[in-house]
């Protein structure tokens, strides 16, 4: 019910970003336009509400739009021209599809509005953009690895999930945490792609429990990963230390349970402050870094019920 009254509130507003104001008021203010893959999740919500609370403070007409799912690519590239049409200073967007993204973006500049991307950068070599808002992938699992390398030992076998083959994402994150962990003394026994998909965590985990039963530990460049691999080592009888990406509702009920052991969480309330600051800075004329990194934590048992509490805070 939360999160439909969310959803509500925020199309209302992508609407008619002005409610209260006169016309000639409604005009003076600076309008950025905020397309992202979807307001459903809590990670966007709380990118969502990052972005409202700068644009409150600084009198800013945010036009939000976003589909009602992360696979809707076609659509969110109408909803971005749409957005366009309204003559934003600047556009923050996150694209789900990057290479899909190239011509709208280019349409963009083309009507010299500036984009500063979030969340998901486009494609390398593709430089017609303000800056990137979000994480460093390399970084973020680094800081997984690091965490499951502090509950093994030299020589443990661990698996390696990521995306979709040639996901960037997904693939620096597990680069990061292969990096830690055979730093650490750990062997990579598989690092296999499951398609962004929990069911294939699930199967590909299962596949390699079959002939490797001896497999200490496994990072998941996402939370799918994370909880698919944990129901294929479950249904094996085995309980391993898994680190996921993405400290969802979800993970962070596995965590307070002690069905999980850690995850990565990464702050989008913070992206989407960073975003609107960054996006005023290009209004104003000041030089903006070409890219800014939010931190990353880990989240264990120990501190998932104030990230928990955190995240309802946003999805009200």
């Amino acid at each position: 019910m939360k999160v439909r009254k969310l959803i509500k509130a925020l199309l209302a507003a992508s609407i008619v970003a002005g409610v209260g104001l006169s016309p000639a008021a409604a005009a003076d203010k600076v309008k950025i336009g905020l397309v992202l893959k979807t307001m459903t999740t809590p990670y966007w919500q709380a990118m969502i509400a990052g972005a409202q609370d700068v644009a409150r403070e600084n009198d800013v007409d945010l036009v939000m739009l976003a589909p009602p799912t992360e696979d809707a690519v076609e659509q969110q590239i109408n909803m971005f021209q749409d957005v366009l049409s309204q003559n934003p200073a600047v556009m923050i967007f996150a694209p789900t599809q990057p290479p899909t993204a190239i011509n709208i973006m280019e349409k963009a500049k083309a009507q010299k509005v500036p984009v500063v991307l979030v969340d998901t950068p486009m494609p390398e070599g593709f430089d017609d953009y303000a800056t990137f808002v979000g994480m460093d992938n390399v970084a973020i699992g680094r800081v997984g690895g690091e965490a499951l390398a502090k509950v093994l030992k030299k020589g443990d076998k661990v698996i390696l999930l990521e995306g979709a083959p040639g996901n960037p994402t997904n693939t620096e994150r597990c680069n990061g945490a292969e990096e830690v962990l055979k730093a650490a003394g750990m062997v990579i026994a598989a690092r296999q792609p499951t398609y962004n998909d929990r069911e294939r965590a699930f199967s590909v985990t299962q596949n390699i429990l079959q002939g490797q039963s001896d497999i200490a530990g496994a990072f998941g460049a996402d939370f799918d990963k994370q909880l698919g691999a944990k129901r294929a080592f479950t249904q094996s009888g085995k309980d391993v230390p898994i680190v996921g990406v993405y400290a969802t509702d979800e993970v962070l009920r596995g965590l307070l349970n002690g069905e999980l052991y850690a995850s990565v969480h990464i702050n989008s309330y913070d992206i989407g402050q960073q975003a609107v600051k960054a996006a005023l800075d290009v209004i104003a004329g000041k030089d903006v870094p070409k890219r800014l990194f939010v931190d990353a934590m880990v989240v264990t048992k120990d501190n998932a019920q104030a990230v928990l509490d955190q995240a309802a805070k946003y999805a009200r």
